[in-house]
């Protein structure tokens, strides 16, 4: 059987590999690129028995156990639900791109990315550790960025993704901060070890561990008010929009939820927090789809409604709850990702996706009017369609909510009627303007340039027969796909029995009241659309994030120019300023009844004291003596002081590499002084020597202070003893110092390693920098849409 890892390593090595062999040279590469992805969905539906029975399967592979970091997977049920969709719906994306890039050269670098991003998101789920979810987390906000700013020749592309990952970013560190709350609360960070912590909502670190983690699902989910990234992600290509923003990528933060809600749920903060946030996405998202006149941005405004009822469920601690979020997610992914795909394919066809420019594409674009018209039905939650089974779970919810939620149950089953008006209204929208109505309003129709041929169809068909077919086999998969995920968001075994027609109730009639509404409300669309467009510009989230933008741009400037452009001593004073003052901080949190033990009854040799005075003398010589040459004389005479007070410490190593640093210096100072003109030293007004004074003497005593206090406080065992005892026994080298480099602080080797590199780049860089100059002039004349300069730039460079 294969592994979870081994699964994870297949999709992760197929991305540079569809990136090297050029795919968009090979008629088949549709069908070689879908192949990896399927294997894994055709693996995970044979577990779908042994996870309904309870079983789940559990890997774990050690990572830096020292911080409780490791690579555990775990397969239950909620993990296999959504690594289905991830992978399956992955499968006919993978498939619909070949036909979507055709002979363009991108579609390697696409491919790459989809297959790194699809990796990402299959371990998020799979994660049973939440340091390793946060490590997959990022990974999606990353490859997402570079999908959504795929084409990042254009603006809006680039706008895009820059926005996304702002918002997803600030999220994710949001999300950090909670997780180690959560793990510092439960003692563990294992996901399945928190779910079992009991009285986890009693800690005192419950309410900002939860505060943090909702930011990051929200943000992820966009949920208000951070809903506006995803419309503005649309300017992806329209395979990352059809996998990454209505199956997989904002279902992370719906996924995060879900998977810890037996452990987070059930207090106030929780309840009315996911309800209010989820109630206003829901309506916002809603509303705002009928002001637009694109395809993907109407589609998108559909999502983040979608994406608020979910929320909104997860809020009740209800098996009718569950129950919808499961079938909402299922339903919304096999409708929503077809209409993607259907968008892009009328793009493709017609060279536009703006409806007022379309109408009668039905006659042709016949398959893709069927797909187009059994997805609409499912959006539109019309029997019997898997959308009306979801509508039904989710109005089921609310109608038989506990006494203890009536309120909030009110609201929900308020919004979610005018909601599911909204997406009738939007879903008969879509199918009229686009493939039935006789002639298009806007002056110039677009017309099919090429129909789509039946390959190019078939992913969007394929998905949309899917769940049309998952209605008429609950009696199967009631069982088999549906009780597994619902129990483990219930934290308990949770009978499911879904079925698609109940009679006459009152969540049909209401379901029925809300497809009359629905129509109505499309008959009157222009209307809306006049009035929606009359509303203030600051109700669009991303105006509001523009001025923040700006803001913050606008401060940075400020400390740029009064701190980067003032003297290169004024920038000194403030450094050191800085840190003295978080040295003062650190000192005033030490217990005053903290002792500070120290022997003074071993007194200094004379050599010590000798080399002290010559220091300090050397020291005062460096800042009073008016020749440069002088001062780098003496200031080399304090460094060999040092290196003689190492050598009288058994340091030998330190005082080498002292030496050769301070002769290096030397030299170094004495070259550039000699390049430079000399001048008599510039008049130094007395208020900045004052300034200088006190600076320096708030440094010497802070660090005479804290080398004082960490001789004095002895917190545990020395570490020293610790190097010596284990050099031999872990490092497996007697060169004590050198183990110490290598291995016990290998972090701090690598970081010197990468600054020493990163600055020979630098240097490498301006001794070529005319040699890139024309290097950039030839690619620019190559290729003259990506030159951004202006006129005048060009001017002031050759001037």
């Amino acid at each position: 059987m294969p592994s979870l890892l081994a699964c994870l390593l297949l999709l992760a090595l197929t991305s540079p590999t569809l990136w090297l062999i050029r795919p968009h040279r090979f008629r088949l590469a549709g069908v070689s690129a879908a192949l990896p992805p399927l294997a894994v969905t055709i693996w995970q539906i044979t577990q779908l028995g042994p996870t309904a029975a309870g079983d789940f399967t559990a890997e774990r592979y050690a990572w830096a156990p020292q911080v409780g970091l490791e690579i555990a997977l775990r397969l239950d049920g909620l993990a296999l639900f959504f690594g289905l969709i991830v992978t399956g719906i992955g499968a006919a994306v993978a498939f619909y791109t070949h036909y979507y890039f055709e002979n363009e050269e991108e579609q390697g670098r696409f491919y790459g990315l989809l297959f790194l991003f699809m990796t990402a998101m299959l371990g998020l789920v799979w994660s049973d550790n939440l340091l390793t979810l946060f490590v997959f987390w990022e990974g999606t906000s990353i490859t997402s960025y570079l999908l959504i700013a795929f084409k990042y020749q254009y603006p809006d592309a680039k706008e895009g993704g820059r926005r996304a990952f702002i918002v997803t970013g600030m999220g994710g560190l949001a999300l950090l901060a909670g997780v180690l709350l959560l793990g510092m609360a439960a003692g563990d960070y294992s996901i399945s070890g928190i779910i079992a912590t009991p009285g986890l909502t009693d800690s005192p670190l419950y309410p900002a561990a939860l505060i943090l983690v909702l930011i990051g699902a929200f943000t992820k989910s966009a949920q208000f008010p951070f809903h506006f990234w995803l419309p503005g992600a649309m300017a992806a290509p329209t395979p990352a929009s059809a996998y990454l923003h209505s199956a997989t990528m904002v279902k992370a933060g719906v996924f995060l939820l879900a998977r810890l809600h037996p452990a987070l749920s059930g207090t106030s903060l929780w309840f009315w927090t996911l309800l209010i946030t989820g109630g206003v996405t829901m309506l916002l998202g809603a509303v705002s789809a009928l002001r637009y006149y694109d395809l993907k941005a109407v589609l998108a405004y559909a999502t983040v409604s979608q994406l608020g009822i979910l929320v909104m469920l997860l809020a009740f601690d209800s098996s009718l709850a569950y129950k919808a979020v499961i079938v909402g997610i299922l339903g919304h992914a096999l409708y929503k990702g077809p209409l993607f795909l259907i968008a892009g394919i009328v793009d493709h066809a017609t060279g536009s996706r703006d409806l007022r420019r379309l109408a009668g594409l039905a006659r042709a674009m016949p398959w893709v009017a069927v797909a187009a018209g059994l997805a609409a039905l499912s959006m539109a939650g019309i029997p019997p369609t898997l959308g009306f089974l979801a509508k039904e779970t989710l109005l089921d919810a609310w109608l038989h909510a506990d006494n203890l939620n009536q309120g909030g149950a009110m609201l929900g089953l308020t919004a979610s009627a005018l909601t599911g008006a909204l997406f009738v209204a939007i879903a008969l929208m879509l199918m009229w303007d686009a493939f039935f109505r006789a002639q298009a309003p806007a002056d110039e129709p677009a017309a099919v340039h090429h129909a789509p041929s039946l390959a190019f169809t078939a992913a969007p068909l394929i998905l949309v027969l899917t769940g049309s077919a998952i209605p008429f086999m609950l009696g199967s998969l009631n069982k088999l796909l549906f009780t597994a995920p619902v129990s483990a968001i219930a934290g308990e075994p949770t009978e499911v029995k879904l079925a698609l027609w109940h009679g006459f109730t009152p969540v049909l009639m209401i379901s029925l009241t809300a497809i009359a509404a629905g129509t109505g409300l499309f008959f009157v669309r222009s209307a809306i659309r006049k009035v929606l467009r009359r509303l203030p510009a600051e109700l669009n989230g991303v105006v509001i994030f523009n001025q923040i933008n700006d803001a913050v741009y606008g401060l940075a400037n400020w400390v740029t120019r009064h701190i980067q452009g003032a003297t290169m001593s004024s920038q000194a004073a403030i450094t050191f300023t800085a840190a003295v003052v978080a040295l003062i901080a650190a000192f005033t949190r030490i217990s005053p009844a903290t002792r500070i033990v120290i022997d003074w009854s071993q007194s200094p040799l004379a050599p010590e004291t000798i080399i002290a005075l010559l220091l300090i003398m050397a020291a005062i010589v460096t800042v009073r003596v008016p020749s440069r040459l002088g001062a780098i004389i003496s200031l080399g005479v304090v460094g060999v002081m040092v290196t003689l007070f190492f050598i009288f410490f058994s340091a030998p190593d330190l005082a080498l590499t002292q030496l050769l640093i301070e002769v290096l210096t030397v030299v170094l100072l004495v070259l550039v002084f000699f390049r430079i003109k000399p001048d008599n030293l510039p008049d130094i007004s007395t208020a900045r020597q004052v300034r200088n004074l006190l600076v320096a003497g708030s440094v010497g005593i802070a660090g005479f202070m804290l080398v004082l206090l960490s001789s004095g406080i002895q917190m545990g065992d020395s570490i020293s003893s610790y190097f010596l005892y284990n050099a031999i026994p872990l490092g497996h080298g007697a060169n004590v110092v050198n183990v110490i480099l290598v291995d016990f602080r290998g972090f701090d080797t690598l970081g010197e390693i990468v600054v020493l590199a990163t600055a020979a780049l630098g240097g490498f860089a301006l001794l070529r920098a005319p040699r890139l100059t024309s290097l950039r002039r030839r690619f620019l004349a190559r290729h003259p849409e990506l030159d951004t300069d202006t006129d005048a730039d060009k001017g002031e460079g050759r001037a």
